[in-house]
């Protein structure tokens, strides 16, 4: 009586299948066996790109459960044991899985590997070769990608916006190189996408939406999602830099932005999610600064469809009744707004910070100045290098291969010498656009946050409060941050308790001064604003 079997096919690379090993060839290869031994093949399970080092193969794993299931399974068969597994435990695993079923497990090009213990001694000591092998394959993997990051080159699939390509052909059995170059297709609108998050104006979801619709696509073709969007944005290799196994080094890739732009790119992503106001339909931008008096709960706000009116209201519907607490968006946010005309800044802070400011402008000149003059001196001396090199070349004493590698190596370290001198270039007019920001928001700070965007007003809410406590339609208390808070001690700065009165209380400015980077951070929103609009005009 003829018995039944199923057939396991796998393959794990293309260079496998051109040695022999393809799926159609495994098949062929276990049926003209069935045909020759009277076996019958009722299923045949394929595999195709997945490595036999892992069991968690949805092919393997549906084989397994069918002969666990089907009592019309007698064998299974493979071409060879290595097709089944690629480290011992795994195939020994397997062998005891199918004993239990009382599956038979049969290696079709090796048919000493029967149930006998001389058989199963071979089974073992195969399976322990077949690991051994595919760890010797894993270690030389690992070294052929630690080789191309030495070179300079990112040793994985391309990012978004890049592709991989090979260089320098495959001639006299040398393997081609792969490295990675901008995508043709995707850079520039992947680009376009980093500078729109520059100006702080639009959220991960809506740079991904105008993306999509200018054909930015993932690998699948589909729209790219949200996760990996923002692990793009914030992804130091779109700045030149690779990260790898926890190191940064920089990389031969052609850049999409700078390194200062990167950094401005986590520092607008950390506001964002410090007062995170994910997309709606509407946008209420006291979202997060709005907290009930009564009870402490968040405010959140809606729209009433049949009023056509949009309401802030707190959250908790069990410790007290809203009625009357709600409150209309344009009301509660008039009143805020209302706040900010109570800040008032001296005539002697306004002297003080200038002259911190100047103080600062000098230093930061000079520590610049003295990095690039020694940039400056370091590319001379590289570029002495080349020029001799060039000559030696010219003389005889050095030969093409000689000479295209030392010159492949200076043009290199000369790249990141320029690289950093176009870093400290960026860094000095983006010091001195938050200089001059900053001495503007001192002076005008109604009028700021009133002409300001949705977004760059929770920037300049986040600066000054920390919440607004609501009751019965109105301000019951406004908290400041706990920088103005420290600030209220040493009477230098004026934030008026009534704007229409000479009341007033008093801040300092050496803790605001101290507090730079904080400041900073408003003026490198409202510079890349300022550089988009004037992209685009």
């Amino acid at each position: 009586m003829a018995k039944n079997a199923l057939i396991y096919c796998r393959v794990s690379t293309e260079e496998q299948a051109r040695e022999g090993f393809s799926l159609d060839a495994q098949e062929k290869f276990c049926r003209n066996f069935a045909l020759q031994n009277d076996i019958r093949i009722i299923d045949v399970y394929r595999e195709e790109g997945k490595s036999g080092t892992k069991l968690d193969r949805p092919a393997l794993t549906e084989l397994l459960d069918r002969c666990q299931q089907d009592d019309r399974v007698d064998i299974v068969l493979v071409q060879e044991t290595d097709r089944l597994a690629r480290n011992t435990k795994d195939h020994l695993t397997i062998k005891a899985l199918l004993k239990k079923a009382n599956v038979t497990l049969i290696s079709v090009a090796q048919p000493m590997l029967d149930d006998s213990p001389e058989g199963n001694m071979i089974d073992t000591i195969l399976a322990s070769v077949n690991q051994f092998q595919s760890d010797i394959n894993g270690r030389k993997v690992k070294k052929g990608l630690q080789e191309r990051l030495d070179e300079g080159w990112w040793p994985g699939w391309a990012p978004l916006g890049y592709v991989n390509i090979s260089i320098e052909g495959s001639e006299n059995g040398k393997k081609s190189k792969r490295i990675v170059k901008e995508d043709v297709e995707q850079w520039h609108i992947l680009r376009h996408g980093f500078r729109l998050y520059l100006t702080g104006n639009y959220s991960v979801d809506e740079i991904g939406d105008l993306l999509y619709k200018k054909g930015l696509r993932s690998k699948s073709g589909k729209k790219v999602s949200h996760n990996i969007l923002t692990h793009t944005i914030k992804n130091p290799f779109y700045a030149g830099m690779m990260r790898y196994n926890g190191k940064e080094r920089l990389g031969k890739h052609k850049p999409m932005i700078t390194p200062a732009e990167h950094r401005r790119i986590l520092s607008i992503m950390s506001s964002h999610n410090l007062h995170a106001c994910r997309r709606r339909r509407h946008s209420f931008i006291l979202r997060g600064f709005v907290f009930c008096n009564i009870c402490g709960q968040r405010y959140t706000a809606e729209t009433h469809k049949f009023k056509n009116k949009q309401y802030y209201h707190c959250a908790s519907m069990r410790k007290h009744t809203n009625k009357g607490q709600n409150v209309e968006v344009a009301k509660l946010e008039q009143l805020v707004e209302d706040y900010f005309k109570k800040i008032e800044f001296s005539q002697e802070f306004v002297t003080s910070v200038t002259a911190k400011i100047k103080d600062l402008y000098q230093h930061q000149t000079n520590r610049i100045g003295n990095q690039k003059q020694a940039l400056f001196n370091q590319r001379t001396a590289l570029e002495k290098k080349r020029d001799f090199a060039e000559t030696k070349l010219l003389d005889g004493v050095l030969s093409d291969d000689d000479f295209s590698r030392i010159r492949a190596k200076l043009t290199a370290e000369l790249g990141q010498v320029q690289e950093q001198l176009d870093d400290l270039e960026a860094q000095r007019e983006c010091d001195m656009e938050g200089i001059k920001e900053v001495c503007k928001l001192t002076r005008t700070v109604y009028t700021a946050y009133r002409t300001a965007s949705p977004d760059l007003k929770r920037q300049y809410l986040g600066l000054f409060w920390e919440k607004f406590l609501v009751q019965d339609r109105q301000i019951v208390e406004a908290i400041p941050t706990r920088c103005v808070r420290v600030l209220l001690k040493k009477q230098k700065v004026i934030i008026s308790a009534n704007w229409r009165s000479s009341r007033s209380l008093i801040i300092t400015l050496e803790n605001l001064l101290a507090d730079w980077q904080y400041w900073a951070k408003i003026s490198e929103k409202l510079d890349a604003i300022k550089a988009y609009e004037k992209s685009i005009n």
